[in-house]
């Protein structure tokens, strides 16, 4: 959980986390660290999507903008370049390339690959942008979408999946809570509580399987502690997509009751939720997925990719002591 330092309080009590373990402010800037990160990503990309495309499984490639990065507006005393957001420029920048215009046959191979990861990659910021203030699209205390933006998400990746969404969330089960306090709200004394409407859209959707350390973690009232190696399966006989789809993504994926996971699993008829930003090859020849997405916070694009991940391994290396 985020320091008190680290958090800045906005116009309208929106809550922004600026540094953390992944010093988040400091990756709106350019450098030499940062143009690496971006080139090792847009390869990475392009090799996951090369890979799964010779087995016959598309890919496709979300990453999950950063608070600042919608909601620049709302700082006070403190200012951002959004452009230069992990996840804009990932998508969007061609600067390094534009200083070699004479090394014209690297410059054609690049761009190649820039339309295989363009095509690749779902784009949320713009969408993002143009409804941020129809709605708020994030919690106030919390780093994490609202269920307004987890929809334009969700209905972004179905338009690039191809995929018909779901068009009756909002008028599913809803609690509402008016002492909720997110990630951002809990390090204050007191918390920094928010009036929330927390929206239960699991309904044809049934889990048929949880990891061993999901379920321990369940059982000892603990599923707030779960993270990377957290592994659900989810299939769903009324589903209006016959595909069966591995999902590999963060917290912004959580598979809780009210999160894009659900989404996805009332969308699917099969779908498999892996806690992590690497993808296992291993799995997904197992399972033979008609899709693969990964779902990644943009704060970690400045952390290298490693797809010789092994869920099972990683499992009982985290948690087999449990």
């Amino acid at each position: 959980m985020a320091a008190i330092e680290e958090i800045h309080t906005g116009k309208d009590d929106f809550l922004f986390l600026l540094q953390g373990t992944n010093n988040v402010s400091s990756q709106y800037v350019r450098s030499p660290e940062s143009q690496f990160f971006l080139i090792h990503w847009r390869l990475v990309i392009s090799e996951r999507e090369r890979r799964l495309r010779s087995l016959g499984i598309p890919y496709k490639h979300v990453l999950m903008p950063e608070k600042i990065t919608i909601y620049d507006n709302l700082l006070i005393d403190f200012e951002i370049e959004w452009r230069l957001s992990p996840a804009f420029r990932l998508y969007h920048e061609d600067e390094y390339y534009k200083k070699f215009p004479l090394r014209r046959l690297r410059v054609n191979r690049y761009l190649q690959r820039r339309a295989r990861w363009r095509a690749t990659m779902i784009d949320l910021i713009g969408p993002m942008r143009r409804r941020r203030d129809e709605q708020d699209l994030f919690y106030r205390t919390d780093s994490h979408l609202s269920f307004a933006g987890r929809l334009v998400a969700y209905r972004e990746i179905c338009r690039a999946i191809g995929a018909k969404p779901v068009r009756d969330f909002w008028e599913r089960p809803t609690s509402y809570h008016p002492g909720w306090a997110g990630d951002l709200g809990m390090p204050f004394v007191p918390p920094r509580y928010e009036g929330t409407t927390l929206h239960h859209v699991q309904r044809d959707a049934v889990r048929v399987y949880a990891s061993p350390i999901v379920e321990d973690m369940e059982r000892h009232g603990l599923e707030g502690s779960l993270h990377t190696g957290a592994h659900v399966i989810y299939q769903n006989a009324r589903a209006p997509d016959p595909r069966r789809v591995v999902l590999f993504g963060d917290s912004y994926a959580n598979f809780m009751p009210i999160g894009l996971t659900i989404l996805l699993a009332e969308t699917f008829r099969e779908l498999h939720f892996i806690w992590s930003t690497q993808l296992d090859y291993g799995y997904i020849a197992r399972v033979r997925p008609d899709l693969v997405l990964a779902e990644m916070s943009e704060r970690f694009v400045f952390r290298p990719a490693d797809d010789q991940w092994d869920l099972e391994l990683y499992a009982r290396q985290r948690y087999g002591s449990r």
